[in-house]
């Protein structure tokens, strides 16, 4: 009984784990879409063409209700988030039921200053890969 109590304990632990590793390595399309636009911010303002991609994943029903989300604020942004959207995003990067990108991303949003810094602009190209 002790036996089958403790195979039960793993399959469980490793089903957790499984699904961890694979939501942390699952980028979404909407995600590449965002981090593309944030490494090509040139005057801490997406572009036109930019504007209207988010304004696609924003009404998407297909992305997730954070990355819709995390999508507004970005086109809002002028050199950093508005403070409106901010508690919004704060929600996002401290939420567990976000994956792992939902939540780097509103932690790289929340501390954006007019240009992506080199190590914001590393994780961001990885996603890309």
């Amino acid at each position: 009984m002790k036996i089958k109590a403790l195979s039960l304990a793993i399959l469980f632990s490793t089903t957790i784990s499984m699904q961890s590793i694979t939501q942390a390595a699952d980028t979404s399309l909407a995600i590449e879409q965002m981090a593309e636009i944030m490494l090509g911010l040139e005057e801490a303002r997406p572009d036109i063409d930019a504007q209207m991609t988010l304004d696609d994943i924003a009404k998407d029903s297909s992305s997730t209700e954070n990355e819709r989300l995390l999508a507004s604020t970005i086109k809002n942004m002028d050199k950093k988030i508005r403070p409106d959207d901010k508690t919004s995003v704060m929600k996002i990067w401290l939420s567990p039921a976000a994956s792992e990108t939902e939540r780097e991303l509103a932690k790289i949003l929340l501390r954006f200053n007019d240009a992506p810094a080199d190590s914001v602009k590393e994780t961001l190209s990885q996603w890309l890969k």
